[in-house]
């Protein structure tokens, strides 16, 4: 995982006292990192001083030119229109340096916060998952075997992110701000949303599946198409055919990945080949194309892949071949299994 120093709008939130128990707990987890401390330290200190800007920026210089005329006007004795105007530009000069100066400062304090934007790539291995938070505060699980690229800050009047392989996320709501997941086909959009988004580049379908809220999906063959998904409802997009189709779905099945189990419900046997490669890092290969559309219903939890393999042949019409476990030459790392899969 590569990480860069970067300002959360948790962190934000956090830093003006503003932040939720969520926002709070993740801003914590943040500053564990000694970089971000060392940002954080620094933030404060552009924080006091953007407070001290802004209450000078508060200072309205013309009323203040209007009160000094006025009380010069209001004397009993007359006093000649030059010196008035004097004495209001000896008052007026400071104001207008520290106007002058208070511009400056805040165009420097732009581009100081301009250099620490960043882009991010968060990416898991096969057999890995790990949890995040975006800046905007959304909760992220993402899947083995992908990645997931976003700004350090969300500017502009959207969020927008690119994914490719699969992530649930449990999207915190602005509705000014619309939650946009960009993949290789499809973009899905959401305000106060959650839901899980499977798009491995390899794999021959985009599967979209709503847990709550709602979600907009647009792409595909026509760039302008868009459908809708209700709660419970899964939107399944193939590539290759530029065809989709929507049915309603268990979402706890589907999301069940992200506590570490895997489920499968009537799923085509080159699905559940492709998640078991990618969740326990192995080459899996199916040699024999009739077996590829088989439908395979279990549930896997604990099991080790070679415990996994043995249950397959003993529930499916399959047999399989694999290779063992040897270490490389550096004595630490191991080669991939390769599991090779038949009718039996």
């Amino acid at each position: 995982m590569r990480t860069h120093d970067h300002i959360p709008e948790f962190v934000v939130a956090y830093l003006q006292g503003e932040a939720t128990a969520e926002q709070t707990l993740a801003a914590s987890e943040w500053l564990k990192v000694a970089e971000n401390l060392e940002v954080y330290r620094q933030l404060e200190k552009l924080n006091s001083l953007t407070a001290d800007l802004q209450a000078m920026g508060k200072f309205d210089v013309r009323q203040a030119k209007q009160k000094v005329l006025k009380k010069y006007r209001n004397q009993k004795w007359l006093v000649i229109a030059n010196w008035t105007q004097r004495i209001a530009a000896v008052l007026f000069i400071p104001v207008l340096l520290t106007g002058i100066w208070y511009y400056l400062q805040q165009n420097e304090l732009r581009k100081n916060l301009t250099s620490l934007l960043v882009n991010q790539e968060i990416v898991t291995q096969p057999g890995t998952k790990t949890h995040l938070f975006l800046p905007d505060s959304t909760e992220v699980w993402l899947n083995a075997s992908s990645s997931l690229r976003f700004p350090s800050v969300f500017a502009g009047d959207e969020r927008r992110i690119k994914l490719d392989g699969e992530a649930y996320f449990k999207v915190f709501k602005n509705k000014s701000k619309p939650f946009i997941v960009e993949t290789s086909h499809l973009e899905v959009e959401a305000l106060g949303t959650a839901f899980n988004l499977s798009a491995y580049s390899g794999d021959s379908k985009i599967s979209t599946t709503l847990e709550e809220g709602k979600v907009k999906i647009a792409g595909g063959a026509n760039a302008k198409k868009v459908a809708y998904l209700d709660p419970g409802g899964q939107l399944n997009y193939f590539p290759e055919n530029k065809d989709y189709e929507t049915l309603q779905v268990k979402v706890e099945d589907v999301i069940a990945w992200k506590d570490g189990i895997l489920i499968f419900n009537q799923t085509p046997f080159y699905e559940v080949v492709a998640k078991l490669g990618r969740w326990f890092n192995a080459e899996m290969h199916i040699t024999d194309p009739s077996i590829a559309n088989y439908r395979f219903t279990g549930t896997f939890t604990s099991e080790s892949l070679e415990q996994v393999m043995e249950l397959l042949t003993l529930t499916t019409p399959i047999d399989y071949s694999n290779t063992r476990k040897e270490k490389m030459p550096d004595n630490a790392s191991y080669p991939k299994q390769i599991i090779r899969i038949w009718k039996k």
